[in-house]
């Protein structure tokens, strides 16, 4: 083999292991090394921080858990059974297979949000007691709730004019109150308080 052919075989071995071959045709450096000193010890800070940035984030000094998680265990056992109550009791009541027509439905839905507008009533008289950024917490909840509510009462009157469209929510920041809701309500292990589907 000549040398012209090591030199080519030496280049194509170079390129397999990422080698780059230096300016003179010799074996250089892999090519993720940096070329300065000054580069190595950038490359070497930029590794320390995320390094440092791991052993944080799994270190008890890093923040845990939902931002919508209550520290207020007691309001959301309370919460819970509240909502459990009303669930139930809304569960009792003729659904949508059993009306005969828009305005039946219409009937059906005001007494069911009835069951459920009494539910955030004792909700908020419960939330007296919660304090501190759970109560802005609990507050914007209870206020999504009410929204929801609303929403439920508008379709009903939709539905009583003889109409049948499909029921559609309040949007807050881009997405439906139920989703707010229902997240808060997962989060703090409250299920019997998220948005009923008997709508």
């Amino acid at each position: 083999m000549s040398s012209y052919q090591r030199r080519e075989a030496q280049n194509w071995l170079d390129s397999m292991r990422g080698v780059d071959p230096d300016s003179a045709g010799g074996p250089g450096k892999p090519q993720w090394l940096p070329k300065s000193r000054a580069g190595a010890t950038a490359a070497i800070a930029a590794l320390l921080v995320m390094a440092g940035f791991w052993i944080w984030a799994f270190s008890p000094l890093a923040p845990s858990g939902h931002p919508d998680e209550l520290d207020n265990v007691v309001f959301t056992l309370d919460a819970e059974d509240i909502c459990a109550s009303k669930a139930e009791a809304a569960g009792l009541l003729p659904g949508a297979s059993e009306a005969t027509g828009p305005e039946d439905r219409a009937g059906q839905i005001r007494t069911s949000t009835v069951l459920f507008e009494e539910m955030v009533a004792e909700l908020r008289a419960e939330a007296e007691d919660v304090v501190g950024s759970d109560a802005e917490l609990v507050a914007a909840w209870l206020a999504d709730w009410e929204t929801y509510l609303a929403d439920r009462l508008a379709y009903a009157e939709i539905l009583a004019g003889g109409s049948d469209p499909p029921f559609t929510v309040t949007a807050r920041d881009g997405d439906a109150v139920t989703s707010y809701i229902d997240i808060f309500a997962e989060v703090n292990a409250m299920p019997s308080c998220a948005t009923p589907g008997d709508v």
